[in-house]
């Protein structure tokens, strides 16, 4: 992990924290997505799925590792805000969340609705506009080809109050505000979950909580004020002693088999609330990777740096290739061998959804995200 020196600070005004795997974890979470999609859309088209491979989970375990990473880094990096410059800026926080998340959402939000495919419930286009494209998924609102975007509604409504916590003066207590939070949530669950699933409103309420996964991003906050209670510590934490076996490599390799053997489980068994587990020891691998100095593992290299840093875009816009593909597969290809056909159908897919996400983050994305380098304090 590269740090600024108290120099630096005074000299630029700036404050860096970069990890240097974590691009290669934005990667591989988007690649699961992407694979999962695959599988899943092929009915739709005719085409054969792969046989005796279940990965619609797949998805779900990306989309999971994608909630805890942001939940651990934007906490970690608030935390280093206040650290350096006595506060948080919440203005210069919700610009630089606009400017990173708006453009290219409200562009697949007209593109869908208006363009292509035209589709959705105008009650759907609404919900989107005000950040609620997880209700309106949860309600069948969302044409498939653009409904990723129901994660995005649930970190937006997620940045709306966390930022608030740092108000709290004491790193402490911040982490006791995150254990209080987390545990009203999941007693609002259960409550949810133990009423009468016979009503539809309740039946509504019980998914929506599900896919409001605050819970998920809440756990990588967690983590993140204990592992940055490691590295400036601020206050007498009792498993703390506990929590910094995690850079053992031994604890490494143990949580490895773990998550392994998680995953695996989650892939063949649709286990309920299993993205609790999940985010937990996700969350826990993520703190091993983001101090590169004891990690045992590397995700890094100029490829997976690369698919990274357009992860949002490959998340978003992946199933207007993966869609034409598939339609062309089963139109001039039906009948190819399995093999080849995936094959195809794979490295098409991968390819075009980087080709386009690379598009948008150079011709689109890139003008608003140097605007956004100016709010902020801290660069990674």
């Amino acid at each position: 992990m590269e740090t600024t020196t108290e120099k630096d600070i005074k000299s630029t005004g700036k404050a860096r924290v970069y990890f240097s795997n974590l691009n290669g974890v934005r990667a591989l979470a988007a690649l699961m997505v992407v694979i999962s999609h695959i599988e899943l859309h092929k009915v739709d088209f005719h085409v054969a799925r792969i046989p005796y491979i279940t990965i619609f989970n797949f998805g779900k375990t990306g989309v999971t590792i994608f909630f805890a990473l942001s939940g651990f880094l934007i906490t970690y990096l608030l935390l280093e805000e206040k650290r350096n410059f006595s506060g948080v800026n919440f203005k210069a926080f919700y610009i630089r969340r606009m400017l990173r998340i708006w453009p290219l959402y409200f562009l697949l939000v007209i593109i869908g609705f208006f363009i292509y495919p035209a589709q959705g419930a105008t009650t759907g286009l609404w919900l989107s506009i005000f950040f609620m494209p997880n209700l309106a998924f949860c309600l069948q609102m969302l044409p498939e080809i653009f409904n990723p975007i129901w994660s995005i509604g649930t970190e937006e409504q997620f940045y709306i109050f966390h930022p608030h916590f740092f108000r709290i003066k004491k790193t402490q207590n911040i982490l006791y505000a995150f254990l209080i939070f987390i545990v009203l949530i999941w007693s609002l669950q259960l409550t949810i979950n133990n009423l009468n699933h016979s009503n539809e409103i309740w039946k509504l309420f019980s998914q929506f909580f599900y896919y409001a996964r605050f819970d998920n991003m809440m756990i990588g906050a967690i983590v993140a004020v204990i592992f940055h209670n490691t590295r400036h510590p601020t206050f007498k934490f009792k498993l703390q002693g506990l929590f910094d076996l995690m850079f053992k490599p031994y604890i490494q390799v143990i949580l490895s088999i773990i998550f392994v053997g998680y995953v695996y489980l989650y892939l063949i068994h649709d286990i309920p609330h299993g993205d609790v587990p999940l985010a937990i020891i996700s969350s826990l691998l993520i703190v091993n990777l983001s101090q590169a100095e004891t990690s045992i593992y590397t995700i890094k290299g100029k490829t997976l740096d690369y698919m990274g840093q357009i992860s949002y875009g490959i998340y978003l816009l992946h199933k207007y290739p993966l869609f034409l593909i598939l339609y062309l597969v089963n139109k001039y290809i039906p009948t190819m061998n399995m093999v080849m056909q995936n094959i195809i159908i794979y490295a098409a897919t991968i390819a075009c959804a980087i080709g386009l996400a690379s598009l948008s983050y150079f011709g689109y994305e890139k003008p608003f995200l140097t605007i956004k380098k100016r709010f902020q304090k801290i660069t990674q």
